[in-house]
């Protein structure tokens, strides 16, 4: 790779770190792209280039530091069907939803357990699931908005928080035919696929107290 390629390839980097909603990420692919960046600007001798990149990085690198390092208060908040702030949450975010979840809407749910996921008592996450029967609950909506989509709110849904669902009699979680983009997400959620029906998606219930809000 020429020189100059390596300076269009940190351009590239930076730009598609700034399209990022999720902060993490954002924070990672800058760190990425001033690096290459600081490099490019060493080796062309460009020393302001060089310099002010090297300062990027370390600015990202110590955002990241405190990301990883904050401990967050995660709690869960159940609440009914018909209430204001869960329809102005699916209104406001109802492109993104649909995004994931095309076929999503409440009104086809007969009976929705509607529960918000509180980061710092935000909410940033909702899960909508109803009973089946035989300890069996069908997800409908597993949703998380994107500058909050690092995994650890539904984490602590499924590890932290599930006593309360084994105490009403649920043991497993089923999701069926997720949309292309929310199926490696089950994947990383302990989601399997069932053996007699691939397009169900199953997660036993097992708890863990060993969760870290950070």
């Amino acid at each position: 790779m020429s020189v100059e390629l390596l300076g269009y390839a940190a351009s590239g980097v930076v730009a598609v770190s700034l399209m990022m909603g999720n902060i993490t990420r954002l924070r990672w692919l800058n760190l990425a792209g001033s690096a290459v960046f600081a490099v490019y600007g060493a080796l062309v001798r460009a020393w302001p280039v060089a310099a002010v990149n090297c300062f990027i990085s370390a600015v990202d690198a110590y955002y990241l530091w405190q990301l990883y390092s904050k401990e967050d208060f995660f709690s869960l908040l159940e609440v009914p069907a018909g209430e204001t702030l869960l329809k102005n949450f699916l209104d406001i975010y109802a492109a993104d939803i649909k995004k994931y979840f095309p076929g999503f809407s409440i009104a086809a749910v007969p009976s929705p357990k509607c529960v918000f996921m509180l980061r710092n008592l935000m909410p940033v996450g909702l899960f909508i699931y109803e009973r089946e029967g035989g300890g069996t609950a069908r997800v409908h909506l597993d949703y998380v908005v994107a500058a909050y989509r690092d995994l650890r709110n539904t984490r602590f849904l499924f590890r932290a928080s599930c006593g309360g669902f084994l105490a009403a009699g649920i043991r497993e979680f089923v999701f069926r035919s997720p949309s292309g983009p929310h199926k490696s997400y089950l994947l990383k959620m302990g989601f399997s696929p069932s053996v007699s029906d691939p397009s169900v998606f199953i997660k036993p219930l097992v708890c863990a107290s060993d969760f870290k809000g950070r």
